[in-house]
């Protein structure tokens, strides 16, 4: 069986996606040095996610004032790379943490605190709401997750209802927003951002095929007065026929752990992280760290003989993988088998020994 690659990857959430074929319009307060090198421009982007604004029980006001989910997104040529940043980070220039940039500064302030974070320039901006993400994910037909227990969580005041049982799950809109939400675990936030990145993968993967365009713009053209973006609709959409065949990557910004709950950038292991993450190029030849292989025993055998063409010896484990993707510690390693594969290369806050390559019936389609 030779399953036929599906040129998976994308950009970040539907909005990113928007993101992703945008061209800035016009220069406002600083010059923006966006320039069409391909499928894309060249841009840097900051995409996050307004919390819930609750005015009393059971009583939400609307899109709240802080930004739960932030990702600093760079746009080059073919490929989108997004980096998430956790919410608890400090930032001097906030005087606290970074999620409460937006409601002390807008969205200049919030742009300044994440080039204060990763040392990159922050161009434009795109800021989300809840509802507005969860009609975009709808507009893609939902998202496959597989959950290896249940989830659940009950905020009564909030009117926050989550019941997930353990398995593989089709999840709506309204429900990936609840899965995204979630971080009530073992690793916190960093697993949170792990799910988002998750779903942004199969978000964007699904962005690529023509026949979810015509719902896609609707849901933009619906969403779009929520939004508080510098960015052009008409021109985003304009260039959404450009997302095919472009790859991605999503990483979390390192960090330490700070006095309360504080958390602090870690300047070494972000030297390590942005170094191949925004500007390395893909190794050449197949890099000497361990592989394993997971899907059924069909695509792993496949995967297998695919790989020991290209001289690489991989072990195989039979599991179930409801979205093909690339996981690695190392994103120069894992670059080099995203590539190969054709897949989005996620790096997880767990760790991951080598590269592990999950090989979904997705590539089959």
């Amino acid at each position: 069986m030779r399953p036929r690659l599906s040129f998976l990857l994308l950009a970040l959430s539907l909005f990113a996606l928007g993101v992703v074929l945008s061209w800035p319009r016009g220069t406002e307060e600083r010059p923006v040095r966006g320039k069409r090198v391909g499928a894309l421009p060249e841009l840097g982007v900051v995409v996050a996610a307004r919390d819930i604004e609750y005015c009393g029980y059971h009583t939400p006001c609307g899109p709240g004032s802080r930004t739960d989910t932030i990702f600093y997104v760079r746009l080059r040529g073919r490929e989108v790379q997004a980096l998430a940043i956790p919410r608890d980070l400090y930032s001097p220039l906030v005087g606290g943490k970074i999620n409460a940039a937006y409601a002390r500064g807008g969205a200049e302030l919030l742009k300044r605190a994440v080039e204060e974070a990763t040392g990159l320039v922050a161009e434009r901006h795109l800021v989300l709401t809840l509802g507005s993400v969860a009609r975009v994910v709808d507009a893609v037909g939902g998202v496959e997750v597989h959950l290896e227990r249940p989830m659940r969580y009950t905020d009564r005041a909030a009117k926050l209802f989550i019941d997930f049982p353990a398995g593989r799950l089709h999840l709506n809109g309204e429900e990936a927003v609840k899965y995204m939400r979630f971080r009530h675990d073992a690793l916190g936030d960093y697993a949170r951002l792990d799910r988002i990145k998750g779903v942004l993968g199969q978000v964007l993967k699904r962005a690529q095929d023509p026949r979810t365009w015509p719902a896609l713009a609707l849901a933009l053209r619906e969403t779009w007065r929520e939004l508080d973006t510098d960015l052009s609709l008409e021109e985003i959409l304009g260039y959404l026929p450009g997302v095919r065949g472009l790859r991605l990557s999503l990483a979390t910004l390192p960090t330490r752990e700070g006095a309360g709950t504080f958390l602090h950038v870690d300047e070494e292991a972000r030297a390590q992280v942005l170094a191949p993450f925004l500007g390395g190029a893909v190794p050449s030849s197949p890099p000497k760290v361990p592989v394993r292989l997971r899907g059924e025993r069909g695509l792993v055998l496949w995967g297998q003989a695919f790989l020991a063409r290209e001289g690489v010896e991989a072990q195989g484990e039979e599991a179930e993988v409801v979205q093909s993707a690339v996981y690695a510690q190392s994103l120069e390693a894992g670059s080099y088998f995203a590539e190969l594969f054709h897949l989005p290369l996620l790096v997880p806050h767990r760790p991951v020994l080598g590269v592990v390559v999950e090989l979904g019936k997705d590539l089959l389609q």
